[in-house]
Parts: C-alpha cells; structure tokens; sequence
C-alpha cells in the first residue's frame, strides 16, 4: 500500500507543525483517550480484590503494545527482505494498534461478552456484541478527538492494523466466532481494508499486534493464576 494511502484519515484535519509522524499521532490519541483509561477497572483474569496486584486490562495492554513494538522492529532488523515482502511494517503502527486492541472488552471479562451479546440477540439485535467490533466502534465513532468529526479519525494503517478480526459478523465463514466490524461501522471497515489484503486476510501489522497479545496474556494469565493459589 503507498505510504499516501496508509497515512490518509477518513477525515481531512488542518494542516499542522507538528513533528510526530502520522502513526505517532495515532499512538498518542489513543494513549491519551479516555477509553483506554476505561481499562483500569476491567479484569484480566483475576479480580484484583482476591490480594494481590493482578493484571487488569491497562496493565495487560500496554505489555502488549510493548511487545508488539519489539517483535516489529525484530522482523525489521533481522528480515527486513520478507518484511517488504509482506508489506509495511511500522513499530509505531503496531504498538498504536495494540493499545486500541481491547478498548471493547467489557467489565467481567470474556464472561460479559458472551452474556452482553445473548441479552442483545434476544432483544433483536441479530449482530449482539464482540468486544473487537466494539473497540472498532469506539475508534471511528465514540472516543473524541475534534469535534468535527467522530471517532479519534486514526490512519488507514492504524485501523487496518487494528482488526484481528476483519469481517462482520454476517460476513464471517463457517465455525468463525469472532468479527472485527459491526453493520454500522461497515463504510469505516471499507474503508480502513482499501488497497490492503485481500478477503480475510489479515494485513501483517494486526498479525504482529495479535501474536503480541498471544504471548503477553500466555505469560501474565499463568502468573496470575499462580498468584492466586489457582494452581500449585
């Protein structure tokens, strides 16, 4: 993808002095969003009340972003060949995508998820809840950047790099549980995949920023389990 098409925002922004570059920019409004300050009070795992200091979601999500930042720049370093080959790889775009990754998750847990998304399909509302597709929503239309627009008006790149999951949930293949977009937000998806990969395919960056998520919860999720007296 031209660099052009990865730095466009859905929404033009007045020119600025600014220094940062664009996927910089990204990273900062959603660090300094309220959204993500939200994830202090939502579990991990184990609920901090039980004695110790748990891991809670802020916690959980800025380790990701650390370590997506870190396997980004690795494959840059020491493959930088099948790097090009498999697109853009930016440390900025994967570490912005990593914070954003679970502005959706609810209170409770993954337990909250499947009962939120039960309660709304019995009321109607045939695509429920993901708390993936609801971080998307949060992106382009809930968090506040400028009142002119909605959402925090991110990058394609960094949008892009935020879908694990990049289909809705009508649009999902047989046995996937999971989707990255609700109905409403289907221009934003549209638009965030344009001149990306292909189909389901998820663009490099997201891959980067999912195996982060994989390695840091397998790590912290034990300790916390072990803290606990879960296990001995």
């Amino acid at each position: 993808m031209p660099a052009s098409d990865r730095e466009a925002r859905r929404h033009d922004e007045p020119r600025s002095i600014d220094q940062r570059t664009p996927a910089e920019r990204d990273r900062d409004r959603i660090l300094y969003s309220s959204a993500l300050r939200r994830l202090v009070g939502v579990t991990q795992v184990v609920d901090p009340a039980e004695g110790h200091a748990f891991h809670n979601r802020l916690l959980h999500t800025f380790k990701v972003a650390q370590i997506g930042r870190r396997l980004a720049q690795k494959l840059l370093k020491e493959q930088p060949e099948e790097a090009r080959a498999l697109g853009e790889v930016d440390p900025e775009v994967v570490e912005a995508a990593a914070l954003a990754h679970d502005l959706g998750h609810p209170p409770f847990g993954h337990i909250a998820e499947r009962e939120l998304d039960e309660l709304l399909r019995k009321q109607g509302d045939m695509e429920g809840f993901e708390g993936n597709a609801q971080s998307f929503r949060i992106l382009t239309k809930l968090a506040f950047v400028a009142k002119q627009h909605p959402g925090l008006n991110l990058t394609r790149a960094t949008l892009n790099a935020t879908l694990k999951y990049p289909w809705r949930r009508q649009t999902a293949g047989k046995g996937q549980h999971k989707w990255g977009a609700y109905y409403s937000e289907r221009p934003e998806l549209e638009w965030a995949r344009q001149n990306g990969p292909r189909g389901e395919t998820r663009c490099v960056e997201a891959e980067l920023m999912d195996w982060a998520d994989d390695i840091t919860y397998a790590v912290h999720d034990l300790e916390d389990f072990y803290r606990a007296v879960w296990f001995r």
